[in-house]
């Protein structure tokens, strides 16, 4: 009797466990091919008209072309990205918010801060896109054409020269300070919060920066800022006279991949044709074409690259900044 009742209510719950797992699936591939429907918000945590924000447009408009809706930037700058990402995670996770992410808003501000009202497990990896070395600029009336020469005017004169960044925490101000670190330079830091930070490199009042390049290349191209070392494994081929670090005799290398992310509990589906698209846009001549000229390299990959990646730099990082000592 015992076998019976239990063959029967062992039938009874697989075949409800099998028609609740068809539902889910179903209703799954139903988001995955709803989605979207009305237009997507790609936040970005620097103001309108900087590299990031020019980057941000370009796999805007090419995404947008893929997945048939507008994908619409909202500006959001402040904190390190603190502020876009809280923005991001308070919207619904239904995958109509996403946020553009450097490497430095995943790995560094837990690092950095010591009040960060997220964690990275609130976060959803979609792809990372880009990646760029940095360039390190100076003023043209400094009168220094190259490093070496620049470095010699700087430790001649500790403490009065500064440079400016795009803000506490981000890559421009701890590439720099690793810069300071390695070779014992002396400069201010004077953050900004938008593009003015490369019209006071420009006009000398603080006549050092160290950059992705793709914002300011015109300005090297104009000679209203002089390029003076970069920080990847290789020279630039947009600027193939000027050395890398490691060519001076300075381990210098700082990271500088860009990704999309979004609010954990987005689903899966949704989150795999986001990635799908980014992916597919980054394959176009035309796309690679125009992250070229932004000296940038177009890098496809999976939602958990992101995560991982993000992971990996902390460990490496964490030791570097701490002995930095500029945590907040």
């Amino acid at each position: 009797m015992y076998q019976l009742v239990h063959g029967a209510f062992m039938r009874k719950y697989l075949s409800v466990a099998v028609a609740t797992l068809g539902f889910a699936m179903s209703f799954s591939s139903q988001a995955d091919d709803a989605f979207p429907n009305k237009p997507i918000k790609f936040v970005i945590p620097q103001a309108g008209g900087s590299a990031n924000d020019v980057l941000a447009r370009t796999l805007a408009e090419s995404v947008s072309k893929i997945l048939k809706q507008p994908v619409v930037i909202e500006n959001k700058p402040g904190a390190n990205g603190m502020l876009g990402i809280n923005y991001t995670l308070g919207q619904p996770a239904d995958g109509y918010t996403w946020f553009m992410a450097g490497f430095s808003n995943l790995a560094w501000n837990h690092l950095l801060y010591k009040k960060v009202n997220y964690k990275l497990s609130d976060i959803e990896g979609v792809a990372i896109f880009a990646d760029t070395p940095f360039v390190s600029v100076t003023a043209p009336s400094l009168g220094q054409k190259d490093f070496k020469g620049f470095e010699k005017l700087i430790k001649e004169a500790p403490g009065k020269y500064a440079y400016a960044s795009a803000g506490i925490g981000n890559s421009t101000h701890l590439s720099t300070e690793l810069i300071k670190q390695k070779t014992g330079m002396n400069l201010m830091h004077t953050p900004f919060n938008g593009p003015g930070s490369s019209v006071s490199v420009m006009n000398g009042d603080t006549p050092f920066m160290t950059i992705p390049p793709g914002g300011i290349m015109s300005l090297i191209k104009s000679e209203k800022l002089v390029p003076l070392a970069v920080t990847g494994d290789a020279r630039l081929p947009a600027l193939p006279n000027v050395p890398t670090y490691k060519e001076l005799g300075y381990d210098i290398t700082v990271p500088g991949w860009y990704s999309v992310i979004v609010k954990k509990g987005v689903d899966k589906a949704i989150v795999a044709k986001i990635n799908s698209a980014i992916n597919e846009a980054l394959k176009d001549p035309e796309m690679a074409s125009r992250l070229e000229a932004q000296s940038l390299t177009a890098v496809t990959s999976k939602p958990e690259d992101v995560m991982v990646k993000a992971n990996q730099l902390a460990v490496e990082w964490a030791p570097i900044i701490d002995k930095l000592g500029i945590q907040q």
